[in-house]
């Protein structure tokens, strides 16, 4: 008889109560008084059999990861007490796993998130070349000289060959969005020492965030903080200018724009 791991269900943008007063594994808390924030864990280890699954639940989807090794909660108490910032690291491969087993795992991974419901998000400031167009970008992480967030070659439609997924540097990104709040999947490669061209070891994290952790991620004037709905306008204005540049010098060079995407819409300033 197998044992069966313990789910643990976390509705996003739910009060903090709801994971501290009903989980079958409690969170411990730990808290900042001079900054008014607390971190609420569930930490494993990696060698346990019995690895909970969590159900990260947003607006009535429900997206399962199996075998997490940790589950964090940030809660700025100056603003919320809801849970708007939620950290999930899953156990990886076996030790002496390769590139291509870790990328298939990934991809299966995104193909899970995809199902349920989340969408590719581009950055505003970036240009919008899907992955159908990596063979024309030579850098992993630049288009035209500039850094791009959302890289076609780290495209959640399109699977990289290993050539390219080789090429990528450490830190690997893929950014989804649905219904208010944007996740971002991260792999962390640390290349084995004696076959760092065959073997690895990636640390595998999502990051879900409401629209105020987003687009606040990155302001530390005070007042800023205090004014993000009101700047952010600004912001993407800016943002905008910047991927107008890029996709006029793709456009230039034969490289097609994915026209089809607009940016998701920003709630906050419906409001």
């Amino acid at each position: 008889m197998t044992n069966q791991s313990e789910i643990i269900e976390i509705e996003l943008l739910s009060s903090i109560k709801n994971i501290t007063t009903n989980t079958p594994t409690p969170f411990t808390e730990s808290c900042m008084p001079q900054v008014n924030t607390c971190w609420y864990k569930i930490q494993k280890s990696a060698n346990d059999t019995d690895l909970p699954t969590i159900n990260v639940k947003n607006n009535g989807s429900i997206l399962s990861l199996e075998q997490a090794v940790n589950i964090t909660v940030a809660l700025d108490k100056d603003t919320t007490e809801n849970i708007e910032n939620l950290n999930v690291i899953l156990r990886g491969l076996p030790k002496g796993s390769t590139h291509e087993q870790y990328r298939d795992l990934i991809f299966s991974l995104i193909e899970k998130i995809k199902k349920s419901g989340w969408s590719h998000f581009y950055f505003p400031e970036d240009p919008r070349i899907s992955g159908s167009q990596a063979g024309k970008i030579s850098s992993p992480d630049e288009v035209f000289g500039r850094y791009v967030s959302s890289h076609p070659w780290l495209d959640p439609n399109y699977q990289l060959d290993l050539k390219r997924w080789l090429q990528v540097g450490s830190f690997y990104r893929w950014y989804f969005y649905k219904d208010g709040i944007y996740l971002n999947l991260k792999a962390w490669k640390q290349n084995d020492s004696e076959a760092p061209t065959e073997k690895a070891t990636y640390l595998i994290t999502l990051n879900f965030q409401s629209e105020s952790e987003f687009w606040l991620d990155g302001i530390t004037d005070n007042k800023e903080r205090q004014h993000w709905k009101e700047l952010l306008p600004g912001r993407l204005n800016t943002y905008h200018k910047t991927r107008l540049e890029l996709e006029e010098k793709a456009r230039a060079a034969g490289i097609e724009i994915d026209e089809s995407y607009r940016d998701p819409p920003i709630h906050a300033l419906e409001q």
